[in-house]
């Protein structure tokens, strides 16, 4: 791989980015505020049976400061009498990028500064966001998996964690002042209505079928998507 791609990885921290049929030649800075924008140019095979390359610039975006990496937490409240319906806990949040109010689960940027733990970063949010505390915290994708990948253009992965039955914090983490978030707590049924509606964020779209295939596993819940 060419000096100058390893070099500006390392600068950057940005993730590994080699594959069998494609090299990058280049990566470069050109945008950080809340967003850090890279270039990447990256030889493709083209041509006759991929006989020939051809050199592609691409932007690729993600968050440096957080490692590339976030959470995205499931909050599951089981019935306290029995008797009644599980719920979840989700967030309704106002959203730069479509610049209205979406609906999503506990989310944010593993903090390497604060942070020690990928499950740290979680009870943070969801602390920060859900305002709640404690439970049993499962994660839904293997300990040595390195995150699922937000987007085709985003540097940026997400481990995705379920809580179960975890209690109101009376002293909640303080939010971000441009965030604005409403929270609520929704039976299995309308969520699953706010899923099939495009409002929710696709992480947490991700997070919410992971999660109800490990409760189903559990035996915790029945609910079909069907």
């Amino acid at each position: 791989m060419d000096v100058r791609a390893s070099r500006a990885r390392a600068k950057h921290g940005l993730p590994g980015s080699e594959g069998g049929e494609y090299v990058t030649t280049e990566e470069s800075l050109l945008h950080t505020r809340y967003l850090t924008v890279f270039n990447r140019t990256v030889r493709l095979p083209c041509g006759p049976q991929g006989t020939e390359t051809k050199a592609f610039h691409f932007d690729v975006v993600g968050h440096p400061k957080n490692n590339f990496h976030f959470c995205v937490v499931f909050p599951y409240h089981t019935p306290k009498d029995g008797t009644g319906r599980p719920t979840v806990t989700i967030l309704r949040e106002y959203c730069q990028g479509p610049n209205a109010f979406m609906y999503t689960l506990p989310t944010g940027g593993f903090d390497p500064n604060h942070h020690q733990t990928l499950e740290q970063c979680a009870r943070s949010e969801l602390s920060e966001e859900a305002q709640l505390k404690g439970g049993e915290m499962v994660p839904l994708i293997e300990e040595d998996h390195p995150g699922i990948v937000e987007g085709k253009w985003s540097l940026n992965r997400f481990t995705p964690y379920l809580v179960i039955d975890a209690e109101i914090d009376e002293q909640p983490r303080k939010k971000d002042a441009e965030e604005i978030i409403e929270v609520h707590k929704v039976c299995l049924e309308d969520l699953h209505n706010i899923m099939v509606s495009g409002q929710l964020q696709l992480p947490s779209l991700a997070t919410c079928y992971l999660a109800f295939e490990r409760l189903k596993s559990m035996g915790c819940a029945s609910f079909n998507f069907s």
